[in-house]
């Protein structure tokens, strides 16, 4: 076997930042990498669309367990597998359903604690099991305190600012959306700070891990089926990295281990978490994080499936940690690509005022001598993420990807009570790569129902009348306790469901709509200050 010299002197130089024999003020200047370990502190652009020729990967994960370790790092294994909120809800092990889009599907990591760091101990009584102990324990070594406990147990960790997250794993196949995305998950209570009025707050902890509150905030920009470097020539069924970190250092350290392993950097991507901006470490207090992947429609539902049954097998998850503390190199916070095309939706559509008014007053015309109604406007639904997060307020789950939007509470009364949706079709516009709309029940904030942007089609015909033009740039749709017509979905209950309490809603309960708009023709969430907001009006039975 022939080695580029090159390569081995990097490798010793990474190797000796790892064991911490260099320093990076004696060295000044990291050497340079192509692809994944090109950016520096001062590069800070949005992703751009892979480039290059299709290769498959021949990679190994036993080869990259092996060069992280020669390069001086502890490894452990974690676990990729589907996160389904309503039945761990539905089964006590999970306190909030964090929003769910109902009929998408979520993936999250299960990671064990750092050397040298408690477990944080389950509630056995409620089901809840602890967290896997590290697999490195210096008894002669203090242990920093545990992650702050919440089920299921390590799908939220603290780090240091040099670890990092390995993930390798196959894409799923053809589907609307799929995205995975880091976020800073729980940060600590202010000492002092009243939260009881704060918007969506949920508050839990210890007095060993510290108490904290949920912010959900994303960091950074997701790698989603645009902008994805994997191998193969498709953003489907193929083969990606994802390496989650804070310091450049270990950033272009397991970069050239994943390359010697197999996994060249045209297929990796780095998630860059801002040490100066968020509270890395282990103490008490610090930050808690995660990784969270969506898809969205999947051609092939049964193959999905399959998918996701093996998926904690097929896929590779890794906690890298310096045996020894590697100097602080922190990642600056990226640019920020506008939301926006600077073309309003009202600009692709012909006299949209008299439409969505012929659509309202067709609508109440239709159910007003039976029913009572409230009509509901729509305003931002989410905060994006580091705003949020500067803000210590909960981002409820953003993603750039996506424009939120939601309306205001209200109940369902009756059996006969039913809810509008209405407006433009921001697929037809170009402002959605896909939308929905989805009906959630506070306060566990479980999504129960929803109506997709594939459904609409032919919707609005009915309202605006059969010779209206660009019929299909607008929709209506109902979501009731029965199938009214052809354009409704059924809400079910929530008594008696079979999958779970928190698949269903009962009357009385205090529920909302939020619409998600997933990438624009400029490959991120829409600008709200170009859409044209959605719609809702609630029917009530009126008493004989």
């Amino acid at each position: 076997m022939v080695f580029n010299t090159t390569e081995v002197s990097r490798r010793d130089f990474l190797k000796g930042m790892a064991a911490g024999a260099v320093s990076l003020g004696a060295i000044g200047v990291l050497p340079a990498f192509s692809g994944a370990a090109a950016a520096s502190a001062e590069t800070a652009e949005p992703p751009a669309e892979p480039q290059g020729e299709s290769f498959i990967s021949d990679g190994s994960p036993d080869e990259l367990r092996k060069k992280l370790e020669e390069t001086g790092f502890r490894v452990q294994n974690g676990k990729l597998y589907e996160f389904d909120t309503l039945r761990l809800a539905s089964e006590g092990k999970l306190l909030t359903c964090f929003g769910n889009n109902a009929g998408s599907t979520y993936l999250i990591l299960n990671l064990p604690p750092a050397p040298n760091q408690n477990a944080a101990p389950g509630d056995p009584d409620r089901g809840w099991e602890g967290e896997t102990e590290s697999a490195y324990d210096d008894p002669d070594v203090e242990n920093a305190p545990e992650n702050p406990f919440f089920s299921p147990a390590g799908m939220a960790f603290k780090m240091r600012q040099d670890e990092a997250v390995v993930i390798i794993t196959r894409l799923p196949e053809a589907c609307k959306y799929w995205s995975f995305i880091a976020y800073d998950m729980f940060v600590r209570q202010m000492e002092g700070k009243d939260y009881t009025n704060e918007k969506a707050y949920f508050g839990f902890g210890s007095d060993e891990s510290g108490y904290y509150h949920t912010v959900f905030a994303s960091i950074g920009w997701p790698v989603n089926l645009l902008n994805a470097r994997h191998d193969g020539d498709s953003a489907f069924g193929t083969q990606t990295v994802i390496v989650l970190c804070a310091n450049r250092t270990v950033r272009d350290s397991v970069s050239l281990c994943l390359t010697e392993a197999g996994y060249p950097d045209a297929m990796v991507n780095v998630m860059e978490i801002p040490a100066d901006i968020y509270r890395m470490g282990l103490e008490r207090g610090k930050d808690t994080f995660s990784i969270f992947g969506r898809v969205s429609q999947p051609e092939d539902r049964d193959a999905f499936r399959e998918y996701l049954e093996k998926l904690p097998e097929t896929a590779t998850v890794l906690r890298v940690s310096p045996k020894s503390e590697i100097p602080a190199a922190a990642f600056a916070v990226r640019d920020l690509k506008p939301r926006g095309s600077g073309i309003h939706e009202a600009a692709r559509l012909t006299r949209c005022t008299e439409k969505l008014d012929r659509i309202r007053e067709a609508l109440i015309a239709k159910y007003a001598d039976e029913f009572d109604y409230e009509e509901l406007s729509t305003d931002i639904g989410i905060t994006d993420g580091l705003t949020a997060y500067m803000k210590d307020a909960d981002a409820q789950g953003d993603v750039l990807d996506a424009a939120y939007l939601n309306c205001g509470d209200f109940t369902l009364q009756s059996d006969e009570d039913f809810v509008a949706v209405y407006g433009v079709n921001h697929h037809f516009t170009g402002k959605a790569r896909y939308f929905n709309a989805v009906l959630h029940e506070r306060p566990l904030i479980n999504g129960v129902c929803s109506v997709y942007n594939s459904m609409l089609p032919g919707s609005a015909a009915e309202y605006l009348g059969e010779d209206a033009d660009e019929a299909d740039g607008y929709y209506v749709y109902k979501m009731a306790r029965t199938q009214m017509d052809e354009h409704t979905a059924v809400i079910p209950y929530s008594t008696g469901n079979e999958q779970g309490r928190f698949y269903g809603v009962d009357n009385g309960s205090t529920v909302f709509v939020l619409f998600r708009l997933y990438l624009d023709e400029t490959g991120i969430g829409a600008s709200y200050y170009e859409l044209i907001n959605d719609r809702v009006i609630v029917f009530h039975k009126k008493k004989a």
